[in-house]
């Protein structure tokens, strides 16, 4: 089978979670003999695949879809999907922004076969790969999609997190036993909240992301309610030692986002031994059971309240063990393999 892999045009110039996703998968599946070849819209033709496999539902893949669809290539759609009213409340923002999430998330409820680019991505795609039932639950009731469409597939994590030492990190640092947060600084990732939580906790916080094109305004909120607790650090390559590093030199790792499918940075952290508090938003849940602290995104006082009580306990292997048994990515990849031999077999 020879799969040709699609992502929307800006998706490399903010690189977060989705474009992680994207590179993993290509390694693993690479090393399992699938054929795989990033799309170029100047000189390849789809036609001269059997899959065409795109990362996240953005519009702007939409007509690739259609083409390949029309010429008899399978559409697997990777839908990283998630809406949620409650960021659409409290999410700093502006009004008419605040107004169109509203609206948006209405329109879906109340119809969901409302015509929309989503919605046709998930109409023309032959299978949805969701990141958990949740998702897929919330996709087909939100878009009129049938639940026979999906095949979930989770999110992994690189065995070599569990390998991860805090001493790198520490000696260019000088940091040990803090809270730590990793991801685009934005919004959405609410590292604000966050901020203001950890205002009366005498530890360092340390927010490791760069700043997402556009939102250079939240970066200096971030910065003005910060005090000398808070240490901003840039993105390290997702393949850094330092990286790794800081997940192990971190006593907690704080996933404060509106919502996550579960978040690729927190299943790292685990599986390099912190112990994680994460938001409710999303499917953390489904991930991570009880094994972790949830926090309401929107409370600050709740998500100072869970993180005082994780710093209080000790740390243990329960989660590490569920991560590492669950959901390290030479895994993923069989269960992708998987989901493609489904669709060309339709």
């Amino acid at each position: 089978m020879k799969v040709a892999f699609f992502v929307y045009p800006s998706a490399f110039q903010n690189r977060g979670g989705g474009e992680i996703l994207l590179e993993k998968t290509e390694e693993y599946l690479l090393k399992k003999g699938v054929d795989i070849g990033r799309f170029d819209m100047w000189s390849d033709s789809i036609a001269d695949f059997d899959i065409l496999h795109v990362f996240g539902s953005v519009k702007d893949c939409l007509a690739l879809m259609q083409v390949a669809s029309s010429r008899g290539v399978k559409v697997v759609l990777e839908s990283i999907f998630w809406s949620d009213l409650r960021r659409a409340f409290y999410e700093e923002a502006g009004t008419l922004k605040r107004a169109e999430m509203i609206a948006r998330h209405l329109v879906k409820s109340l119809i969901p076969a409302f015509p929309s680019s989503r919605r046709k991505m998930f109409t023309v795609s032959d299978i949805i790969f969701p990141n958990s039932e949740n998702e897929a639950k919330q996709i087909s009731r939100l878009f009129a999609v049938p639940m026979d469409k999906m095949f979930v597939v989770p999110n992994g994590v690189d065995k070599a997190f569990a390998d991860a030492t805090p001493e790198a990190f520490l000696e260019k640092y000088g940091l040990e036993d803090f809270v730590l947060s990793v991801g685009r600084i934005e919004p959405r990732k609410n590292q604000l909240n966050l901020i203001r939580a950890m205002k009366g906790i005498d530890r360092d916080l340390v927010l490791i992301g760069d700043i997402v094109s556009g939102y250079e305004w939240y970066h200096k909120r971030c910065m003005e309610e910060a005090d000398h607790h808070v240490h901003f650090i840039k993105a390290f390559d997702h393949r850094s030692d330092l990286l790794r590093s800081a997940y192990a030199a971190c006593d907690l790792f704080v996933l404060p986002g509106w919502f996550e499918t579960p978040g690729l940075a927190a299943l790292e952290a685990a599986l390099a031994g912190a112990k994680v508090v994460a938001t409710d938003g999303g499917s953390t849940r489904e991930y991570f059971h009880d094994k972790v602290d949830y926090i309401r995104p929107n409370d600050p006082a709740d998500i100072r309240d869970k993180i005082r009580k994780a710093l209080d306990r000790g740390k243990d292997n329960e989660l590490r063990e569920l991560v590492r048994g669950s959901y390290t990515w030479d895994k993923v990849a069989e269960k992708i393999i998987e989901g493609y031999a489904m669709v060309l077999k339709k």
